[in-house]
């Protein structure tokens, strides 16, 4: 009883210390939630209590006057990003796109757009932010790429080319009828006739966003290289944007048609 007592005592003490002292208080609180952050933090998975911190690169700091933000932008505010008590951050697609859809629309995986740097300017980066205990994840687009990119050159090209089946080529139902009814997420037929070799290729998204074809292992090898490519520099982890749509129905059915129309003036489905 006598021990608890005392206890209670030095506790009841303490109170009335930080109480009398308000720095000390804020000081005593913040290292209790330190502790508390530390504590949290050795709970399995590094990400799960981490606090991430999303930038998206062309407007978050410029370095160089340009008037577009940039990875040396980035680099200098690494450490207002720890100050804030970030523990990872979380870069929108920097990789080279003809930028329809704000980078979503990659023309090169393994690269940095010299809109944003260099390679050497992401690396820099990534060193800095180990020394500030700050994990660099990218974002990364593995259900379509631009119809810029070197892939979707070739398979566009012929219907016999290595990489045809890297993308989702079919015919069409009869003369300008796109191979089923499925639309796409901005609107209209997600089908898009080439005259080049006469078939439709699919689009999930943009006409300019052709979506790989997944079930091609050639493919997926592809984007597993294009991962380790970024985790051989340091990076933590991705994000991985659109992933619930990398499988597509190989039978291609129509979707079922339901009353009215969508924002698009297309048919709900």
């Amino acid at each position: 009883m006598w021990n608890r007592a005392k206890f209670i005592f030095a506790i009841v003490t303490i109170g009335l210390c930080l109480s009398a002292n308000p720095s000390l208080a804020q000081q005593a609180a913040s290292q209790v939630s330190k502790a508390e952050h530390a504590h949290s933090k050795a709970q399995g998975p590094w990400w799960k209590q981490a606090v991430i911190y999303e930038i998206y690169p062309r407007s978050f700091q410029d370095s160089n006057g340009d008037g577009v933000g940039d990875i040396n932008g980035i680099t200098s505010r690494l450490d207002y990003l720890r100050d804030l008590g970030i523990d990872a951050i979380w870069i929108s697609p920097m990789y080279p796109s003809p930028l329809v859809d704000f980078g979503y629309d990659i023309s090169d995986y393994t690269a940095i757009d010299p809109l944003y740097g260099t390679l050497a300017d992401f690396d820099r980066m990534v060193r800095e932010a180990k020394k500030r205990n700050i994990r660099v994840i990218m974002d990364f687009v593995p259900n379509h790429t631009s119809d810029q990119h070197p892939w979707f050159a070739e398979s566009r090209s012929s219907r016999t080319v290595p990489k045809r089946d890297w993308y989702i080529w079919r015919d069409g139902k009869g003369p300008g009828q796109p191979p089923n009814n499925w639309q796409s997420w901005f609107g209209h037929s997600a089908w898009k006739f080439d005259p080049t070799t006469n078939q439709y290729y699919y689009h999930h998204f943009y006409t300019e966003q052709p979506d790989l074809n997944w079930r091609n292992p050639q493919v997926r090898k592809a984007m597993y290289d294009a991962m380790r490519f970024w985790l051989d520099r340091g990076v933590a982890g991705f994000r991985i944007d659109a992933v619930s749509r990398l499988f597509e129905d190989p039978d291609l059915h129509d979707d079922p048609i339901l009353p009215g129309k969508n924002a698009y003036g297309d048919p709900n489905m």
